[in-house]
């Protein structure tokens, strides 16, 4: 639709057309390269913890990203798990740390727990 309207223009007016429309479309992806880096940036110096209710943060989106996705799929991309590990896979500066914020104590993660000096008790599940 929009290749016939710049078509049925006069010449000179629709390479300008053109010309412009390229330039917009690369300053937009230039600045949403822009700004994931700095999101990137920001979430590299910074570690979310978990909150209860909501779960843990597993990423910040950009907003240009956000709403691109959104006008493309559809607004409900976002709650797909799919969708979303494929997005952190191929978008990894929109990926978050973050961390616990429960201690456990006296598990060494190899199945035993320690019960006394010297002794380990085996954990059945």
């Amino acid at each position: 639709m929009l290749e016939h309207a710049i078509q049925s223009l006069p010449e000179g007016l629709g390479r300008q057309v053109t010309e412009i429309l390229g330039q917009r479309l690369f300053d937009q992806q230039s600045a949403a390269f822009t700004d994931a880096k700095a999101i990137a940036t920001n979430n590299n110096n910074l570690s979310y913890a978990r909150t209860d209710g909501l779960g843990e943060m597993r990423g910040s989106i950009p907003a240009g990203a956000y709403h691109y996705w959104g006008n493309r799929l559809g607004y409900e991309c976002w709650g797909d798990k799919q969708f979303m590990d494929e997005y952190l896979r191929d978008n990894p500066e929109a990926r978050v740390k973050t961390h616990g914020d429960k201690i456990q104590v006296g598990y060494d993660g190899d199945g035993f727990i320690h019960h006394r000096p010297g002794r380990k008790v085996k954990v059945y599940r």
